[in-house]
């Protein structure tokens, strides 16, 4: 095989991956950012805070995720963003503002403006631009808000329990003074 049809092949499959990528539904949270002009320390940094979390990064050339998102409905709109340095972040839905808050402390701990948030998806909506980082970081997931409901309906059990544990306590202190009687 020529060097040029093997390079072919290279490339439909770096394409096949990360359309697959990009349609795996385990991967409702994807970022595009730019880490451009970050040192290698840095990025190591940032690759570890990540992969704590189980993020996933993956650098890739524009005109491949190009290729990608045209064959993806859902995320056609990254398309207009691309341009420069494109790393991919993409984790399961729950992890949505875990990305958020790991670049958002980035920033401030390094104190520069990258990485760069060029869009991202989550929870079926878009978000542009680093100034969208503070309301990705506010905006709970599904587990988040089940948990706040719950907390919210245990209070006024707990008061149903207690007020049932005293009335009982109350009947019980009745019957023992009628009982002496």
């Amino acid at each position: 095989m020529s060097k040029k049809n093997n390079n072919k092949e290279v490339k439909k499959k770096e394409l096949s991956k990360l359309i697959s990528l990009l349609n795996d539904n385990n991967n409702d949270t994807i970022y595009l950012v730019d880490i451009s002009n970050l040192n290698s320390n840095q990025i190591s940094t940032i690759r570890k805070n990540f992969h704590k979390e189980n993020i996933k990064m993956k650098v890739v050339k524009n005109t491949l995720l190009k290729k990608a998102l045209e064959k993806n409905n859902k995320l056609n709109t990254f398309i207009s963003v691309l341009n420069g340095n494109t790393t991919v972040l993409y984790s399961n839905p729950s992890k949505g503002n875990i990305i958020s808050r790991i670049i958002k402390n980035f920033h401030i701990e390094e104190k520069s403006e990258k990485p760069y948030m060029k869009c991202a998806y989550f929870q079926d909506s878009f978000y542009f631009g680093n100034k969208d980082l503070d309301l990705l970081i506010n905006i709970k997931s599904k587990e988040e808000i089940i948990i706040e409901i719950i907390n919210i309906l245990q209070f006024p059990m707990k008061n149903v329990i207690l007020s049932l544990n005293s009335l009982k306590d109350n009947i019980y202190n009745i019957l023992e003074i009628l009982m002496k009687k």
